[in-house]
């Protein structure tokens, strides 16, 4: 009777006790902390022990700090028996399987996550996410074609769970899908908001013999070469170069076909304009010569309009082509005698400027005289 009593004593003891297998997670109290090691109570038939190294590796640190007597913590069974009776327990292994159902959970929900670049090797590159690496293929490092994958090394950015596999501890992160899920966003928003005649910003991406092309915010546009400058250019680099940052003016556009056309000399009021308000008919104008013909020279005024010079108007003597005393960027008066509205054309002379400015001297001299004579 007395050998009953007491199996079912032990019985009722042992049941008392929490089942406890490898892998689990569970709560346990803190017993009493040591230099080297910390002793938990864990309601089984052994205590458990989480040794310094498992928690802090190889640093310098005091157990006593961070842990005290009546303690409760969260605690990882490593193994049940540790050949001594003892359970040997973790706490970084808690906190790296609830990372792991993080990132489980945010793969479920396709949420992103930020994560920091280790180093490139071949194919990709080693990022990590809270202490957990993962792997990011160089075809999904960005939406837009990349060569050199070492100059993300300890970049941060965001990406998308693209492939998980718990059991596996592999990862594999995208930052190419949350880059285009962006663009894709900002197109949504660029044609929702885009008017004709409006004016927005842009970066030049590349040029063409027929125009340049603008990044709008995910969508290109296109200034063609004779919307770039008023004045006549034959490659659109002598007015913009890639990487400018531009304001154009949107001048048409198609949804359906994804094109955008934009005008960056409509952005600036025509030459033409300016020159008619500011300058008349007898007027001593400064240019600059920017082609050479047999016939004439083609002068560009202050105001950016361009003025025929003719080869009979650029000195009293005679000259067989204008090439033969002037240079291309060399700057020149001249004098304003005819302009034609209704076709744009400017007729200009250099003797006559000089000429008047021979007479104005002489007038100068002539007045000078007369004052000394006066004098006398």
């Amino acid at each position: 009777m007395d050998n009953l009593n007491n199996n079912e004593m032990m019985e009722a003891i042992e049941s008392s006790f929490t089942q406890i297998h490898k892998g689990d997670i569970i709560q346990g109290e803190v017993i009493f902390v040591t230099e080297d090691e910390v002793m938990v109570n864990i309601h089984y038939t052994s205590d458990g022990i989480i040794t310094k190294d498992e928690l802090y590796g190889d640093a310098d640190v005091n157990l006593k700090d961070d842990f005290k007597e009546g303690d409760q913590i969260e605690v990882y069974v490593v193994k049940v028996d540790d050949g001594e009776g003892n359970v040997v327990l973790s706490v970084k292994k808690v906190d790296e399987m609830k990372k792991w159902e993080l990132l489980e959970q945010k793969y479920a929900d396709s949420e992103a996550i930020e994560v920091q670049v280790s180093r490139a090797v071949k194919g990709g590159l080693i990022a990590f996410y809270e202490g957990i690496s993962g792997f990011i293929p160089a075809s999904h490092v960005s939406a837009r074609y990349v060569t050199d994958l070492e100059q993300f090394k300890d970049r941060i950015f965001k990406v998308k769970l693209l492939d998980f596999d718990k059991r596996k501890r592999r990862i594999i992160f995208s930052r190419k899908k949350v880059e285009q899920e962006e663009l894709d966003q900002l197109k949504k928003d660029f044609w929702e908001n885009i008017e004709i005649n409006s004016i927005i910003k842009g970066t030049v991406q590349r040029l063409t013999n027929f125009g340049a092309f603008v990044d709008l915010g995910g969508v290109d546009g296109l200034i063609h070469i004779s919307d770039l400058s008023w004045n006549r250019i034959t490659h659109p680099s002598e007015i913009v170069n890639p990487g400018d940052e531009v304001e154009v003016k949107v001048l048409d556009f198609d949804k359906d076909k994804n094109r955008i056309s934009l005008g960056l000399k409509q952005t600036t009021e025509e030459p033409w304009e300016i020159f008619k308000k500011n300058v008349e008919i007898g007027d001593i104008v400064k240019g600059t010569i920017v082609n050479l013909l047999d016939f004439g020279a083609f002068i560009r005024l202050e105001e950016g309009v361009d003025g025929l010079l003719h080869v009979s108007e650029i000195s009293k003597d005679h000259i067989n082509k204008p090439s033969d005393v002037l240079e291309i960027g060399e700057e020149i008066i001249v004098k304003v005698i005819d302009i034609n509205y209704n076709e744009k054309r400017i007729s200009l002379s250099k003797k006559e400027a000089e000429s008047d400015e021979e007479n104005t001297i002489n007038a100068e001299n002539n007045k000078k005289n007369d004052n000394e004579d006066t004098k006398e």
